[in-house]
């Protein structure tokens, strides 16, 4: 394979990549992804339970919206930990661009159900 075709292939494959990976980390952002994983990997009883360090997975699955200032979000993040794997439950809802939680819930593999915040 020439040179230049290792060029021309290598942009075919790697800009799509690039993009949607800059694509994934912005949207994203505009979601309460990051602030609730920085409670939940941080919290005393979710270490305990997981193990440190506790950390999120890169995508997660939900529902979304989010229209000029507002949003809302109910997600399920992927854990891990040194100890066991769990998930992140989030119920939140934006107002004024502020996220604020109903839900943080830790659902570790064992069955062990750590609520960071709201209820059961």
């Amino acid at each position: 394979m020439s040179p230049t075709m290792k060029w021309v292939l290598g942009a075919l494959v790697g800009l799509p990549l690039m993009c949607c990976g800059c694509g994934g980390m912005w949207l994203r952002g505009q979601f309460p992804y990051d602030e609730a994983l920085a409670r939940v990997t941080t919290h005393p009883s979710v270490i305990k339970s997981l193990g440190s360090p506790v950390s999120g997975a890169f995508f997660f699955s939900g529902n979304t919206r989010t229209r000029n200032d507002g949003g809302i979000a109910d997600m399920k993040i992927n854990l891990s930990g040194s100890k066991q794997d769990g998930v992140l439950e989030v119920k939140a809802v934006q107002t004024s661009q502020v996220w604020g939680f109903s839900r943080l819930r830790v659902v570790a593999k064992d069955g062990n159900v750590i609520n960071v915040v709201g209820g059961p």
